[in-house]
């Protein structure tokens, strides 16, 4: 799995199932076992106005096999160090 196939599938996973018009730009973390990827959602035109969606996720695309799993976003590098399999730097 290179950059640009995690890129892929992360764009897959996020931008699916949005309307072509709403998809949101797709942030990657590359680390030595795989990628983390999370959606950049826009800045809201009325910050006193709830989002949509509240709190969020991330995905973390196994650069051996290509599989992924969700995870609550938090900082890209503490993500990956949570990694199982994750061989310290």
């Amino acid at each position: 799995m290179n950059l640009d196939q995690a890129r892929a599938v992360a764009e897959e996973y996020f931008n699916g199932v949005r309307s072509p018009g709403a998809a949101a730009e797709i942030q990657i973390h590359t680390f030595r076992e795989g990628y983390v990827a999370w959606p950049r959602e826009p800045e809201p035109d009325d910050l006193t106005v709830l989002p949509d969606t509240v709190g969020g996720g991330c995905v973390i695309i196994d650069g051996a096999t290509g599989e992924i799993a969700i995870l609550p976003l938090l900082d890209p590098e503490i993500v990956a160090d949570q990694w199982p399999g994750h061989r310290p730097r």
